[in-house]
């Protein structure tokens, strides 16, 4: 399937503790359905009554309490409506093994019905494109990007930031040649796909704006400060070190001339006002 043409699924939740083969339930199911032929997003939230007791060590990652789930729905009384939700979609999750653990238990009988479901998993996708970071948990995967980091841990806002990881994360794949659900996929197995074409990619765009003395985008992981950041930057040549490449350009975040190295650039598209 083309990536332009799916619908994704991105989902997340909250659970009485970790091991759902033992008995821990689902406490609260978050969700977020985007149709990029639509250019919409649907969204799908309910508390759920686990029928147990949420274990304390549960409550101190995710603070939710037995309280807030009186009067909340049975998760089999929920999950027809949540099934719905996600019908024909790719499903994405952030460490998607947990979640569709979780899913599968409380489907019980019915669980085969997940096998018609292509999974995309952000975590693994995220180690693999944004090398060097010290966390891969949510939110420092989140700052590392430089997005602002909800209340980890509570399904909706954990939607929200995979959501958006992921859309960058498609960004670059699909900047770097990805063009269907099976290219994503092909990166799993190792850490970057493709990685001489990425390298002739950046490279033919660097040359062409230093031609054309024109701006690029770049998504740019620092090696000193480990720190991935957006910037615009006017390049103005290319330096071939001993072991590595550099590009010299004008960072107009910092507002002064930079060496940037070329495997530190992980994403890069021209600046869509092609100012000077």
């Amino acid at each position: 399937m083309l990536l332009e043409k799916a619908t994704f699924t991105v989902f997340d939740f909250e659970t009485t503790g970790l091991y759902p083969y033992r008995g821990d339930k689902i406490c609260e199911i978050g969700a977020a359905r985007v149709e990029p032929a639509k250019k919409e997003q649907k969204k799908f939230h309910s508390m759920v009554n686990p029928e147990r007791p949420i274990s304390r060590g549960a409550f101190l990652v995710n603070g939710i309490t037995e309280d807030m789930l009186i009067g909340a729905p049975r998760i089999q009384e929920i999950l027809p409506a949540f099934m719905r939700f996600i019908e024909g979609s790719i499903l994405v999750a952030y460490n998607a093994g947990f979640d569709i653990g979780f899913l599968e238990c409380s489907l019980g009988s019915d669980k085969d019905a997940l096998n018609d479901y292509c999974v995309i998993d952000a975590l693994k996708l995220a180690r693999r494109l944004f090398t060097g970071i010290d966390s891969y948990n949510l939110a420092s995967v989140a700052r590392a990007l430089g997005m602002r980091p909800l209340r980890e841990h509570r399904a909706i806002s954990d939607v929200s930031m995979t959501l958006e990881i992921f859309q960058k994360e498609l960004d670059i794949l699909s900047a770097h040649g990805a063009r269907t659900i099976k290219d994503v996929e092909k990166t799993w197995p190792k850490r970057v796909a493709l990685v001489k074409r990425v390298k002739d990619y950046k490279t033919k765009l660097i040359e062409e704006a230093i031609r054309d003395e024109k701006r690029l985008n770049i998504t740019y992981i620092s090696s000193w400060r480990n720190e991935i950041t957006n910037r615009t930057i006017t390049p103005k040549e290319i330096q071939n070190g001993y072991d590595r490449s550099y590009v010299i350009a004008y960072c107009h975040l910092r507002n002064a001339e930079r060496n940037f190295r070329l495997d530190g650039i992980i994403d890069i598209k021209p600046e869509k006002s092609n100012q000077k």
